[in-house]
């Protein structure tokens, strides 16, 4: 017998007007990450008819689709009452299976022809299941788990066991961005955040053969096969660049104490270029206000001057705590600490300058054909295709071919 999810959600029924778009966003990315199921739109709700085989995977899809509150299992039933109580018995019994072991009744009449008013049909389905469960008792105030009955036009939707998810905005509505994304903690953690409030994202990280190693990218590449799990089920492209010499000119024509800032300028350009390729309008950067020298106010504004793109920040205001946390509790945490270096601590100056202003800027880059050094970086790079945790076809960059 098929299996049903009830999918919640929480910020959506807030938009009035577009809500239909959102939920439909929605019903869409659950549809893409399940594949052969029913997914279905009531009113309020979101129901997922999946195979008993199924419903593991299911639910981790579901759990880490942004735009979900919460869900739980459940099944349709008849407007009979028999057919109520023993629909509740079975899934309270399922619930003290998992050692759960007080609970109460919660029932909507949306449909008022049903003749049983909510108040009255609660403690009647409570009494069948201390009857049929002695081992169980009710709480009203605190209790582990709940039985919800809606009595719908459709008929009787009765589920138990509300399991917290995302919430947030469904990946989509807001967009799309593109992720600076390299090995470290934030970055992942930022792009995990900017899903979350909509955005569908593509990554970009920059490697420097021979100075970083294959390990090095494999962890980056890990990181990116990981978010595109919260990507709703979209295709996230992860645009791997080839910054070795780009780097090395930095190096030869920048003074040392401007070559940090120089350099993050330069990924910069080369996103910008790549964004207008793909009209992605907002880039994503894992920055952090104060967090190490190329992150005061000057230096991001100087950093950000390359593109005319709108640079999104989630981890501004965020400590090393917090950060840390999320990155464990979307299991990029492991990943991010593996040893292996990127770009980003290659040449690093002993002492960085910390308030750049665009006149000194100007000044070092002086002479160096950017377009020139673009241009070189990209034709040596490389698309990755990733959907649902999976490298499905990884090609040559051609720009020419990405405007879609």
């Amino acid at each position: 017998m098929d299996k049903f999810i009830v999918v919640r959600y929480g910020e959506i029924a807030l938009k009035q007007g577009n809500r239909k778009m959102f939920e439909k966003t929605l019903t869409g990315n659950i549809k893409r990450q399940i594949g052969k199921s029913t997914v279905q739109r009531i009113r309020g709700r979101i129901i997922v008819t999946v195979s008993p085989e199924k419903l593991s995977e299911a639910e981790m899809a579901i759990k880490r689709t942004s735009g979900v509150q919460n869900y739980s299992l459940g099944s349709w039933t008849t407007y009979d009452i028999n057919d109520i109580f023993s629909t509740s018995i079975e899934l309270a019994k399922a619930e003290m299976m998992k050692g759960r072991r007080t609970f109460k009744v919660e029932t909507r009449r949306l449909d008022k022809r049903f003749p049983i008013k909510s108040i009255e049909l609660n403690p009647l389905v409570g009494e069948k299941i201390l009857e049929a469960i002695p081992e169980v008792s009710v709480d009203i105030h605190n209790p582990q788990f709940v039985v919800e009955i809606e009595i719908r036009d459709e008929g009787v939707l009765i589920s138990s066991g509300k399991t917290q998810a995302i919430g947030g905005l469904p990946v989509g509505v807001s967009g799309r961005a593109l992720l600076f994304l390299s090995g470290g903690i934030d970055s992942p953690v930022a792009g995990w955040l900017a899903q979350k409030r909509g955005l569908s994202i593509d990554a970009i990280h920059f490697s420097s053969p021979p100075y970083t190693g294959e390990m090095a990218f494999e962890k980056v590449l890990s990181l990116a096969k990981r978010l595109s799990l919260f990507n709703g089920g979209r295709m996230l492209k992860f645009y791997s660049v080839h910054f070795t010499q780009a780097q090395m000119a930095i190096h030869r024509h920048v003074q040392e104490r401007y070559s940090l800032v120089c350099q993050r300028r330069l990924m910069m350009r080369i996103a910008d270029r790549i964004a207008d390729k793909t009209h992605i309008k907002a880039m994503v950067t894992g920055e952090n206000l104060g967090q190490v020298a190329s992150q005061t106010l000057e230096n991001m504004a100087v950093i950000a001057e390359p593109t005319d793109k709108l640079v999104l920040r989630p981890l501004i205001t965020y400590d090393k705590i917090e950060t840390i946390s999320i990155a464990r509790a979307i299991e990029t945490f492991e990943i991010s600490i593996l040893p292996y270096e990127d770009c980003c601590t290659i040449f690093v100056p002993s002492s960085p300058v910390t308030k750049a202003r665009m006149i000194d800027i100007q000044r070092v880059e002086a002479g160096l054909d950017f377009d020139e050094i673009v241009r070189e970086a990209l034709n040596r790079s490389q698309v990755y295709r990733i959907r649902n945790g999976d490298v499905l076809e990884v090609e040559k960059l051609e720009l020419s071919e990405e405007a879609c």
